[in-house]
């Protein structure tokens, strides 16, 4: 695992070439916050090539040599005030992800700009303005979509024992601090928009930014908005969610040996059986199986905590009994267990990795096997929260070792303990604290 992180870009505020800049600087009190997952996270040339259109700056349509369709007439095309605040690479799950953030409270007006047009301005409830910020987010994560297209290649040479539905499988919008749900559902809508009509990428929307069917069925950007499926979704609770989707489109079942997920053949199927097409995009076979599909929604912010289970066992037979017991914990803690789950969480069990090593014995060999339950905290400010899930977690594992063993399982002196659990995403208060930065030369490392 590598986490190469650009919090300290806010921390460029302080040096002494922008130190009286800074101090007229006041504190973010409002950020859109934007996560785009890639399926890929090994090949370290490829994720630098797509990095660097995270990291570009005053980007232009022409420079990525593709054609666009814009509804402003900014000549400047300006993503100065998008900010790549951090970039998560998991190699033994092949898939990375890029977090953005952009500031949208008033203040940042008084005091950045100061008649520097270089930076978009965002007043919380402005309806123009939300749109300038939607555009933002929408530039950014185009730029680095189109990057991982090509560079990534095509979806069916893609494997891993991470679940993914495509090459760019999960975009994530959320309001930070004084910024509003309407901010992120305009940002969400835009991003699927751009994907459908630019890149041939089928997107769901969901969460806030879920569509409705108009009255032709019609797919894609163009259609959508004649048909009507961008009507608010919030009087008809409506609302899609995210494991809905997943789970139709296999996301939670393994597709190849080992407890991989290989290509996009059995998604494509999938998609033809389930009655929910997709909101932008084409549908068509090749497009899904060279590309996949993405999720695209607006959100609350969500914590990814996941939590190691290591386990020692003395022979290969048991891997699958050891992945059962992860499955089993991460079944019980799910808020969809409605004797004992807990609220807002969702959970998962993937193998994670696993090592083989001879003892002095020739007949005997140790097997180590990293389970990991990873699971997303939907509402960690007024629900359950990381400790809350740690310790149970914690008290569920031996009782669910002797369930099995009362049950026949033969164990053969295996061991497993739980590991600290651990965040993989940012929280509230680091966005608002890189958006803070106005330096015009803070980058990520």
């Amino acid at each position: 695992m590598v986490v190469v992180s650009a919090a300290a870009a806010a921390a460029a505020a302080t040096s002494s070439s922008s130190s009286s800049l800074a101090a007229r600087t006041a504190a973010a009190r409002g950020a859109l916050a934007c996560v785009v997952y890639v399926s890929e996270g090994r090949r370290m040339d490829v994720l630098k090539a797509i990095e660097s259109f995270a990291l570009k700056r005053m980007t232009k349509p022409h420079e990525m040599k593709m054609t666009t369709k814009r509804d402003d007439d900014d000549e400047t095309y300006n993503n100065n005030a998008v900010k790549l605040v951090k970039t998560f690479i998991d190699e033994p799950y092949n898939r990375t992800g890029f977090t953005f953030a952009v500031r949208t409270d008033d203040d940042f007006d008084d005091a950045v700009n100061g008649g520097d047009n270089n930076t978009f301005v965002v007043l919380d409830g402005n309806k123009g303005q939300r749109k300038k910020v939607s555009r933002l987010i929408a530039n950014k994560v185009h730029e680095v979509a189109t990057s991982a297209f090509m560079e990534i290649g095509s979806f069916k040479k893609h494997s891993a024992t991470h679940p993914r539905l495509g090459i760019v499988d999960h975009v994530s919008v959320h309001p930070i601090g004084t910024c509003d749900m309407d901010v992120a559902k305009e940002a969400a809508r835009a991003v699927g928009r751009r994907f459908g009509d630019e890149l041939g990428v089928n997107a769901y929307m969901y969460g806030h930014a879920t569509m409705v069917k108009g009255g032709d069925g019609g797919i894609g950007g163009e259609a959508s908005a004649k048909s009507g499926r961008e009507k608010d979704t919030e009087s008809n609770r409506e609302r899609r969610e995210l494991a809905e989707i997943r789970r139709k489109l296999g996301y939670f079942s393994a597709n190849g040996e080992n407890e991989t997920w290989v290509g996009a053949s059995d998604v494509y199927n999938r998609m033809q059986k389930w009655e929910v097409k997709p909101d932008f995009g084409s549908s068509e076979k090749s497009d899904v199986e060279e590309k996949g599909v993405c999720c695209v929604g607006a959100v609350p912010f969500v914590v990814n905590y996941n939590v190691p289970m290591i386990c020692e066992l003395s022979d290969e037979s048991q891997e699958k009994l050891a992945l059962d017991l992860g499955k089993q914990i991460a079944k019980r803690v799910s808020q969809r267990n409605e004797i004992d789950g807990l609220p807002n969480v969702q959970s998962m069990a993937l193998m994670r990795t696993t090592t083989t090593s001879s003892t002095s014995s020739p007949s005997l060999r140790n097997n180590k096997m990293e389970i990991e339950i990873a699971c997303n905290l939907l509402d960690e400010t007024s629900s359950t929260t990381r400790t809350q899930l740690q310790k149970k977690i914690e008290e569920l594992m031996p009782e669910l070792l002797v369930e099995n063993v009362l049950r026949g399982v033969k164990l053969n002196g295996a061991s497993c303990q739980i590991g600290r659990g651990y965040v993989t995403n940012l929280q509230p208060q680091d966005f608002l604290d890189a958006v803070s930065s106005t330096s015009s030369d803070d980058t990520a490392p």
